[in-house]
Order: structure tokens, then C-alpha cells, then sequence
């Protein structure tokens, strides 16, 4: 059995004009909810041995903030974590690169990719959920199921 934490990007700036939506970073209360996220990895004993993430500075600094902070891998970036990528190239993507992975890995991306991944991986159509920024989710994979076993938006991390 592997699981998966699924790990929403803490928050980010506002666009700025003429800016472009890749480009944003975390912002101080994002850097904060990270943070929060690692603690709770910490005191729960979540210890994923590997840390992929999204290529967007948002994603890839929360990425890096939780694996400093819950003593962690180093994140890689993978492409197919990169925001509007479509479902079904991340879920085979995904199902490939999962069997040489670890038995917990934690992927750091966006929304409303991961509502879309997850729901797929469960074998749904449509999304199940709403990952909130900086929320934390856990899926386990058995062959050729998956389920999900629980969601935690950042302020109900403790």
C-alpha cells in the first residue's frame, strides 16, 4: 500500500497587473501555513520519502518550506503537477510514476487540479471535494484502487 498527502500551495499573492498567474510567490501568511502543515506532518509522524511539486514558485516554495521545516526530501518538480494540466495525463502520469515510489510520497500543487486528481484516482467523474489553500489530504493506493482517507483544511491543523 502506498499513500499519497496531497498538499494544496499555501497562499499566494493577488496578480498584479501585468503580472503573470505562474509567477506568483507565497505571501507571509502562506509562508505561515506552510509552517503549520509541517508541524502537523511532525507531531503525526507523516514522514513521506519523497516530495514531488508543482513547478509554480507558490507551489514549489510551500513545497520547500514543509520539507525544511518537517525535516523532509527535497522537493522535485515535476511538470505534470503545473496547474491546468489535464486530469487524465496527471492520473497516468501519476499511476506510472507510482509504482518505483516510496510507501508515502507528498505531492504539492493546485487547485482545481488535485479535487480533479484526487476524484479521479477514487474513480469518479466528477470532483469529490475542494482542496482549500494549504489543506492536506490523504489517499491510499491498494493495485488498482484508492481511497480517500482524509482532508484537513490548514486551520484545522494542529
Amino acid at each position: 500500500m502506498k499513500t499519497l498527502y496531497f498538499l494544496r500551495h499555501a497562499t499566494a499573492e493577488v496578480i498584479r497587473p501585468g503580472q503573470l498567474d505562474i509567477d506568483r510567490c507565497l505571501i507571509e501568511k502562506g509562508r505561515l501555513q506552510a509552517r503549520k502543515v509541517a508541524n502537523f506532518m511532525l507531531k503525526y509522524d507523516l514522514t513521506p520519502q519523497l516530495v514531488l511539486s508543482s513547478p509554480y514558485p507558490r507551489a514549489s516554495q510551500t513545497a520547500a518550506i514543509v520539507s525544511k521545516v518537517a525535516r523532509l526530501p527535497q522537493a522535485e518538480e515535476l511538470d505534470w503537477l503545473a496547474l491546468e494540466t489535464p486530469t487524465n495525463q496527471a492520473l497516468t502520469a501519476l499511476q506510472q510514476a507510482s509504482v518505483t515510489w516510496p510507501q508515502q510520497v507528498l505531492l504539492v500543487g493546485h487547485e482545481p487540479d488535485f479535487s480533479a486528481l484526487i476524484s479521479a484516482l477514487l474513480g469518479a467523474e466528477q470532483p469529490l471535494l475542494k482542496v482549500r489553500k494549504a489543506s492536506l489530504s490523504c489517499v491510499s493506493l491498494q493495485q488498482d484502487s484508492a481511497c480517500l482517507q482524509w482532508s484537513i483544511p490548514v486551520r484545522w491543523l494542529n
